[in-house]
């Protein structure tokens, strides 16, 4: 028989109120975080880069705690549900709803739904590439020179062209002192590549060495640090160095790549440099460089 307490005025027996769910969005129930560790394991056993992995592991946990359901159970209304709600109610970019779309995609196929390949993603606007003047970069490198690992990290970022994914996964075992070249290994679509250590590099990287050794650091990273730091790093040398605009670690990727273009480096060995699977994605430099493109009109235009 049902407590007193039980019912309402009518008599009727009372519904009891449906517990809450314990966590918050940042919390979710422990299904959706076994599920979202299953994932990530299947993208781990399939060597995505570590960056991949935590970023789709975010995504599948943020779609999970907003749909409240198993896979099986989600539909393309569900997907498209919610990819209106980042819109409108998050207001994502094209670039972060591309990213989120791709991310679902995947995490449907790891464990054999196709609903999610019916969402279709946006197509991405093509901006052109930010970049520094020279005399942004000298006073960038003079805003860290009193710093060897601050100095090191600017001078790798902006001579070498790395990801800061690439750069904070770099060993000191993959510097070849020998010949100069710098071994980055499974940069981004899981390949190696070599780059050059010019000679401003080098010193750098030997001086903040010298520092560590004396120091009695043996981690065997590089630059022990994370992408938060790197970030910081450059956003403050950048605001020492008088440079108003917000500055970023690829950045200087792309202020380099700009830099070799203007130069008249092929765009074949750019392409090689930053690791990009494609030309196509190395010839967007060659919308900024804006002398070559006069040189060229004003060798091309027609004599009316």
């Amino acid at each position: 028989m049902a407590s007193p307490s039980s019912f309402g005025r009518s008599g009727a027996v009372a519904r009891r109120p449906r517990p809450e769910p314990s966590g918050g969005p940042d919390d979710p129930p422990f299904s959706v975080t076994d599920l979202v560790s299953r994932f990530q394991r299947l993208l781990q056993a399939q060597e995505r880069s570590p960056c991949t992995v935590k970023q789709y592991g975010h995504i599948a946990r943020t779609f999970l705690s907003y749909a409240q359901k198993p896979l099986e159970e989600v539909t393309l209304r569900d997907l498209e549900g919610y990819r209106e709600y980042l819109v409108l109610q998050r207001h994502y970019s094209k670039n972060s709803l591309y990213t989120t779309v791709r991310g679902l995609t995947c995490l449907f196929r790891s464990f054999g739904y196709s609903v999610a390949d019916q969402l279709e993603a946006p197509r991405r606007p093509e901006r052109l590439p930010r970049y520094l003047g020279e005399e942004e970069m000298h006073r960038l490198f003079d805003a860290v020179r009193a710093s060897p690992r601050d100095n090191a990290i600017i001078h790798v970022l902006a001579f070498a062209g790395l990801r800061v994914g690439e750069l904070c996964h770099l060993l000191i075992e993959d510097i070849e002192f020998e010949r100069n070249i710098l071994h980055v290994r499974s940069g981004k679509g899981d390949k190696d590549r070599e780059v050059v250590l010019e000679d401003r590099t080098r010193a750098a990287i030997d001086r903040y060495l010298t520092e560590r050794n004396l120091a009695g650091d043996t981690d065997p990273r590089l630059f022990p640090v994370g992408p938060v730091t790197v970030e910081r790093v450059v956003r403050h040398a950048a605001a020492t160095a008088g440079i108003p605009r917000r500055v970023t670690p690829h950045m200087l990727r792309h202020t380099l790549a700009t830099a070799l273009l203007s130069r008249g480096c092929d765009i074949r060995y750019i392409q090689k440099l930053l690791g990009h699977a494609s030309v196509a994605t190395t010839q967007i430099y060659t919308h900024v460089d804006t002398q070559a493109l006069r040189d060229a009109y004003q060798r091309a235009k027609p004599e009316y």
